[in-house]
């Protein structure tokens, strides 16, 4: 039995080869298709994984925890009390990679010409560089906070070229203290930095801590935020409630909580990617489909003499099966070999897209694309490239078995 089933195996191989012009067009439009769509869900899903990651790393990171009211209203007399005793006890966590605390306020940046809303970051440099990754954005000429001089600032690119500024700038920084009273500062710029975000960008300047508590007149041993990073992501959920039992009295929330969007696009685009494959893989379906359709027609007297000297339904059915399934798998095969050495190859090296850069920045996204997908992404869409060949055979099959052998062989 096995025998005469790799006898219908080598038919039905022998069969793809009889006609090499139109089995080529076929395999080739199953690779080019599936190539295309991987292709293109790679860069989705690159995009959204770079929009993301570049979130986690400059603002929000995986836990932050705030006093509930000043998420409400943001104002500077809503503070988390005894930070240090609280950081204490989350970087004792196994799970937490770091931690930090930062004063934040509200304020207006203006230079000689120009004005700008602005949310001030008061940050403690050295700690802040194990949670974010602000210092690893800096344009040439700047530096983080090196100068051991007061008011120092960092401000992006975005906010640098909105006031006419510049690396040595003097940035006028105007605000309300603890007690409710108007105040504020000259600042010298520092640094300038750009992420992938320019709504980040226009909106974020950081400068230390220390002059920020000063000119706040804030509380000692008191913060607005304390972010913290995860060694693993995938934890944040569990690692929640353990956080929450070290701060009881303030608000812990994570990444998906604190923005949203980041959780909707990510699961959208998981979403999306299978519903645009399976929309390229049925209309493959349907040219192969066609194609195995015309085979039988044309072979219709071939079919009709193999069934009249004893091959029964079943060994046909197995042989148009096996022919059908083969050129859906020898498609895709070479389909996501192409797409593996594709996203390999721009996945390291990226896609520059910065002729039209600006729009995507503004939405989050970076101007250069580096194409992801993962081992668990070709074993979905070698699944679906096997379902859709074994599909795609049904119907001609059923053509060819409601053949007569004596009405097939007068044709």
């Amino acid at each position: 039995m096995k025998q005469f089933n790799n006898t219908i195996f080598k038919i039905a191989w022998r069969n793809i080869l009889r006609n090499r012009l139109r089995s080529t067009v076929i395999i080739a439009a199953v690779t080019i298709g599936l190539f295309g769509g991987l292709v293109a869900s790679g860069i989705m899903k690159g995009m959204v994984m770079d929009m993301v990651n570049n979130a986690l790393e400059n603002q929000v990171s995986h836990i932050q925890i705030h006093n509930k009211k000043f998420t409400e209203n943001n104002e500077v007399g809503f503070f988390i009390k005894n930070t240090s005793g609280i950081l204490e006890k989350i970087r004792a966590n196994p799970s937490v990679k770091a931690a930090c605390q930062r004063t934040m306020s509200f304020g207006m940046a203006s230079t000689a010409s120009k004005a700008s809303g602005v949310m001030i970051n008061g940050v403690q440099p050295a700690i802040e560089k194990q949670v974010t990754k602000i210092y690893d954005k800096l344009l040439p000429g700047g530096s983080y906070f090196t100068s051991k001089k007061r008011n120092r600032i960092i401000i992006s690119e975005k906010l640098a070229k909105k006031l006419n500024a510049r690396i040595k700038s003097k940035i006028v920084i105007t605000f309300q203290d603890y007690n409710g009273n108007l105040t504020g500062a000259s600042f010298k710029v520092e640094g300038i930095y750009k992420t992938q975000n320019g709504m980040f960008d226009g909106q974020n300047v950081f400068v230390r801590k220390t002059d920020l508590d000063r000119l706040l007149n804030m509380p000692p041993n008191t913060a607005h935020d304390i972010a913290i990073l995860l060694k693993d992501y995938k934890t944040t959920e569990q690692v929640i409630p353990e956080i929450q039992k070290i701060a009881p009295a303030y608000l812990v929330e994570g990444w998906y909580d604190i923005d949203p969007y980041l959780q909707l696009t990510s699961s959208m685009t998981e979403f999306m990617l299978w519903i645009f494959m399976a929309i390229i893989l049925l209309a493959l379906g349907f040219a192969i489909v066609n194609t195995m359709l015309m085979v039988v027609l044309e072979r219709t007297h071939e079919l009709g003499m193999i069934m009249a000297i004893g091959m029964n339904r079943a060994k046909v059915f197995r042989m148009i099966l096996y022919e059908t399934t083969l050129l859906g798998i020898i498609g895709g095969a070479l389909g996501m070999l192409i797409s593996v050495w594709f996203t390999a190859y721009f996945g390291e090296r990226g896609i520059d897209i910065s002729v039209v850069g600006q729009g995507f920045e503004a939405l989050g996204y970076s101007s250069v694309m580096h194409p992801v997908l993962e081992f668990a992404d070709y074993v979905q869409v070698a699944v679906m490239v096997l379902l859709t060949g074994l599909i795609a055979s049904i119907f001609p099959t059923i053509r060819a078995l409601k053949m007569k052998p004596v009405e097939a062989i007068r044709n």
